[in-house]
């Protein structure tokens, strides 16, 4: 006859893969617990499902009478709380403000990596950076690393790759499994474009579209990425100010200078952010003419649109600007909101940590294909698994050309999201951090022992376990003007 004490223990094995030994009753608790609600929610829905007669259907379980149109919107170095729904109040944001109030909020949604080509590498192969072998602008996506849009045109979708950095195509690989790529072709081909001209590029492909073939579309915004420059909608600079940002920063003053011009200033600190929420503002109006012209075409109503970020960008918390090799959470927390405009508007808010990682199944599942073999989880089907979900973010992998901030590459650093904790390993040291049960935006450090030794122990294993399961990477061919246009990004220096 088993104790409690041994019937709690194999409980938390079985919920979570953690060894034995390192479960403890608190633990054990939350682990039993959390089973035992999940358990019971699911068969009083069965229970009730069957009691009524009905029929539940599911978005992407094959109940849809056709397979929906699917557009990921990625807003380059969009803050979460740029956003009128994330608690921005100095600008609107209509686009964001609309598709939160009649669809799904994410609060705590995080990035595997503050810099953009990995992370779109991540989106599109539903891998975390180690394993799909992305870990820095200058590597390319390897061909035996499969693609989420080779799954979606097996089944008939017409797809397109519509980048405002449109590198990431034609350098990094990432077009592969595309119908139409921008920037595919040598002829026309762009590093990086206007974000205008990417909306134009993008109506033109939905104006030659059928109607009736499902689609695919990644939608690439860059302009709120530095240099932030003043634009239609940057709110008013402090009273008075006739300071260095009055006609917005450079690249290369914000990651070279910020320190001696910015730091501990507040007006700068200011102006620095009324420059990113009116180039915020901007970006997610012209995603609202992309959206406005899906209506005009009559594909929106069987449309799903992802609206989100790759990564946050600092703007002078705890000293850190811009963004690149940093575990900073103004880097690593993301918007997620999504709308399914099959269906009848309803504001919802998720608050438990999700990532970018969960992009691709939840593709997947929209188009009702398989996403089991993928690590991430279907953001549309949350609480269908016992398994406690634990995030990781990690630092870019330094280049033989990057010698910018070299004390920041730190490649064994990580962090780890799990409940309401970011635990982080870098540079030799442990911190804990105490994360808002709603804004992910929103932490507090805390001391190491407040996390219990065992959960602590789980997942140091796990964070190592991840160090070791490098794919190796491969080099993108750079000629010397490529070099030069990641260096005007401020990707290498």
């Amino acid at each position: 006859m088993q104790s409690d004490e041994s019937s709690a223990r194999t409980a938390c094995r079985a919920a979570s893969g953690t060894p034995a030994r390192y479960c403890r009753p608190y633990f054990e608790y939350i682990m039993i617990c959390k089973c035992d609600a999940l358990c019971k929610t699911l068969r009083n829905a069965t229970m009730a499902a069957i009691s009524l007669g009905l029929l539940l259907v599911l978005p992407g379980c094959g109940g849809e009478s056709r397979p929906p149109h699917i557009f990921v919107i990625s807003i380059d170095t969009l803050r979460a709380d740029a956003l009128v729904p994330y608690g921005e109040t100095s600008v609107e944001t209509p686009t964001a403000s609309a598709l939160a109030a009649d669809g799904i909020l994410f609060t705590r949604a995080v990035t595997p990596m503050g810099i953009t080509i990995p992370v779109h590498a991540t989106m599109l192969t539903g891998l975390m950076p180690r394993h799909h072998g992305v870990r820095a602008n200058v590597h390319r996506l390897a061909e035996d690393v499969p693609a989420i849009v080779e799954k979606l045109d097996a089944i008939g979708y017409n797809s397109a790759s519509i980048l405002s950095l449109g590198a990431m195509n034609f350098i990094a690989g990432l077009d592969r499994g595309f119908d139409f790529a921008s920037d595919r072709a040598e002829d026309g081909r762009e590093f990086k474009r206007d974000d205008a001209e990417t909306l134009d590029m993008a109506l033109d492909w939905i104006g030659e579209q059928d109607g009736d073939t499902p689609l695919f579309m990644l939608l690439h915004f860059y302009d709120v990425h530095s240099p932030h420059l003043p634009t239609d909608y940057t709110p008013p600079m402090p009273d008075g100010y006739d300071g260095p940002l009055v006609d917005g920063i450079s690249v290369e003053t914000l990651y070279n200078e910020s320190q001696d011009l910015l730091a501990g200033r507040p007006d700068e600190l200011a102006a620095l952010r009324a420059l990113f929420v009116g180039e915020a503002a901007e970006a997610d109006r012209r995603a609202g003419r992309f959206i406005e012209a899906l209506r005009d075409q009559g594909l929106l109503e069987n449309s799903v649109v992802i609206y989100l970020a790759d990564h946050g960008q600092g703007l002078g918390e705890n000293d850190y600007f811009g963004h690149g090799p940093t575990l900073e959470q103004t880097v690593l927390q993301v918007p997620i909101i999504i709308r399914d405009f099959r269906r009848p508007g309803e504001a919802r808010q998720v608050t438990e940590t999700v990532g970018l990682i969960d992009v691709a199944p939840t593709v997947l599942g929209l188009a009702g294909l398989d996403a089991d073999s993928l690590p991430g989880r279907n953001l549309l089907a949350l609480g269908e698994t016992e398994t406690p979900s634990v995030y990781i973010s990690e630092v870019e992998q330094r280049s033989s050309q990057t010698e910018f901030r070299p004390e920041h590459f730190d490649d064994e650093a990580l962090a780890a999201f799990f409940d309401n904790y970011k635990y982080v390993e870098s540079d030799g040291q442990q911190r804990l951090y105490r994360i808002d049960e709603t804004w992910g935006q929103d932490i507090q450090p805390i001391e190491l022992d407040e996390l219990h030794e065992s959960l602590r122990i789980w997942l140091a294993d796990l964070m190592q376990d991840y160090r070791e399961g490098n794919t190796s990477s491969e080099r993108a061919e750079l000629d010397d003007e490529a070099i030069e246009q990641l260096r005007s990004l401020g990707y290498i220096q």
